[in-house]
């Protein structure tokens, strides 16, 4: 007969207790409305052998993008950090956009650094200490969401922007 034990902590963890924050973009981390953890995959390899193939996991970890959804502030700093990275890396309309995003040192950044930035999601408890911390490795924003305006709406419903972002991997920490 197996008995059930009782887990160390049975406070389930809540939804709205994490703090989000991107190096590049420090204007973000106030105004963080919603983050998921991207969900990853390990696809299934199929091998041959003398009778049938057989099905085994794979090597290469897939991951979704990180999608961050955010209230836009007054000055729409935040919104506007976000796209001139993106145009920086795009399609810059001239050399000075790009030489924003470098920033000040660019002599000890590889290629790959000057373009994307980590990022960090903290996990917190119900007494909001960080419990787990989830680092992003080289994000890159890929898709800045629209920003719709509406005269017809009775209540004040600020906007929020949804924006994506590709990076090598994440880590639980």
């Amino acid at each position: 007969m197996s008995t059930c034990t009782l887990p160390e902590n049975i406070i389930p963890l809540s939804p709205n207790g994490f703090m989000f924050s991107i190096l590049k973009l420090p204007e973000l981390s106030y105004f963080s409305q919603e983050v998921s953890v991207p969900s990853l995959s390990l696809p299934i390899v199929e091998v041959a052998t003398p009778f049938s193939f057989m099905e085994t996991a794979g090597n290469i970890l897939n991951y979704t993008p990180l999608t961050v959804t955010f209230v836009v502030d007054e000055d729409m700093a935040n919104y506007l950090a976000i796209s001139n990275w993106m145009i920086a890396l795009g399609f810059p309309e001239n050399y000075e956009q790009y030489i924003s995003l470098l920033g000040v040192d660019t002599v000890s950044l590889d290629d790959l650094a000057k373009h994307s930035s980590d990022g960090t999601l903290q996990i917190l408890s119900s007494n909001n200490i960080p419990v787990q911390t989830v680092t992003f490795v080289d994000l890159v924003p890929t898709d800045l969401g629209e920003l719709t305006f509406s005269s017809t709406n009775d209540d004040v419903n600020y906007i929020t922007c949804s924006a994506s972002f590709q990076y090598s991997y994440y880590t639980f920490q």
